[in-house]
């Protein structure tokens, strides 16, 4: 039973009561990410995300630690582009022990100056990792090369900016953006409600941002960058700007996402990896945000093939809207409404699910009408969105060894 109130704060509670289940998972999103940074403070919201596990007035990082492992659960955040966000998972019988937790974390970081050295050193560590796995750090320079301004940004953060920010940078915008005014609550699995709720207005400190996150326009940049680096594949990741999460076009582009690469059935994965054995690996992906989105395709390849790989998937990019047949969309649907039922029968997933309709949307489908939504969509409505991608332009980032000179697609 799905279910949302406002607590004293005003925060937003989306709650999701899942009978039969022992768990129970509860997540803080804060309206914080990466888009929202300056240049010279990018990493800034991915900082305060280790940092809020390195001790509040009441615990130190150690204690934290041990505590959650005390109740076998699983404590964690992450951030993203567009908001950060602080996770709890533990069985029902701990549930106040764990708001307890969360909420300390939450309300009461002190941001002690020895612990920011320490995950400055862990997260530029990280950082280094993600320029050593070229199958990451090319979906970092896509977006980069995509969208130049704040949605670009890597989450991560750049070396030299991270290695400048101050506990006076961490403080101010945890005051500025951190407070129970732009943030939400989502819970589901096994609770009393009575319970969850009085625990929470008893633990998550009432604290107003002065802020609130101002998201700029998101610029997107048609662009073919080559970044030559001394690998023994080419690393490719094209795409192109569509459609923000409450877009009427996003359940379209998901299922003609299946078709083009989003499956072993589908046309990029049939034809580059199964008929001429180009690639290990090939995929078609979409991410949505408030107001942009992308549609993406990543692969990697041994260097002399990539012009044919690259002339290859705009071939079939450009044929979609001519030969788009309907038993695919069907297929697609569901694999779609497949994986919409799975991922249903996971607590978090649930939890993640009211999350994001609450974030982008401002409301919630349950799954059976999530599901009358994906059925809904008609032959023509994909085929819209087809031909819409038809006419865009694309941005392509490679890297690997070779230089642009190199490459017959302009």
């Amino acid at each position: 039973m799905i279910k949302k109130i406002h607590l004293s704060s005003n925060i937003p509670l989306l709650m999701n009561k899942m009978d039969n289940y022992r768990s129970f998972v509860l997540s803080i999103w804060i309206k914080h990410g990466s888009r929202h940074e300056t240049s010279s403070k990018n990493g800034l919201s991915h900082f305060i995300e280790h940092l809020f596990f390195q001790g509040t007035e009441k615990r130190n990082a150690q204690m934290i630690s041990l505590e959650i492992d005390s109740i076998g659960g699983d404590i964690n955040a992450f951030t993203s582009r567009e908001f950060t966000s602080i996770y709890i998972k533990v069985l029902d019988s701990y549930l106040s022990k764990a708001i307890e937790l969360i909420g300390d974390i939450y309300s009461n970081p002190l941001f002690p100056e020895e612990e920011i050295e320490k995950e400055r050193a862990v997260i530029l560590d990280e950082i280094r990792t993600v320029n050593d796995t070229p199958d990451e750090l090319v979906h970092d320079l896509f977006m980069e090369n995509s969208f130049p301004d704040g949605l670009g940004q890597p989450i991560l953060g750049k070396e030299s900016a991270v290695s400048a920010i101050t506990r006076k940078d961490i403080i101010d915008c945890y005051n500025e953006f951190y407070g129970t005014n732009n943030c939400i609550i989502s819970c589901a699995g096994s609770f009393e409600e009575k319970k969850l709720i009085d625990s929470l207005e008893k633990n998550i400190i009432p604290k107003v941002s002065k802020k609130s996150a101002i998201t700029n326009k998101a610029n997107f940049s048609p662009s073919l960058r080559v970044h030559e680096k001394n690998l023994n594949e080419i690393h490719l990741c094209m795409g192109t700007e569509t459609f923000p999460f409450n877009s009427h076009y996003r359940l379209p582009l998901i299922l003609l996402n299946c078709i083009i690469g989003g499956s072993v059935s589908s046309r990029l994965f049939q034809e580059i990896r199964e008929k001429r054995g180009w690639v290990y690996n090939i995929y078609s992906f979409t991410s949505f945000y408030y107001d942009t989105g992308l549609f993406g395709v990543y692969t990697a390849s041994e260097p002399k093939k990539i012009n044919k790989i690259l002339e290859t998937i705009l071939k079939i990019l450009k044929k979609i809207s001519e030969n788009l047949k309907k038993e695919e969309i069907e297929r697609a649907k569901a694999q779609t409404i497949s994986q919409l039922i799975f991922s249903n029968e996971s607590p978090s997933s649930v939890m993640n699910n009211l999350a994001y309709q609450e974030l982008y949307l401002g409301q919630y489908f349950t799954l059976e009408e999530q599901i009358k939504q994906i059925e809904k969509v008609s032959f023509n409505d994909v085929m819209d969105v087809a031909n819409i991608l038809q006419e865009k332009n694309f941005s392509i980032t490679i890297l690997g060894p070779v230089s642009e000179k190199d490459l017959s697609v302009k």
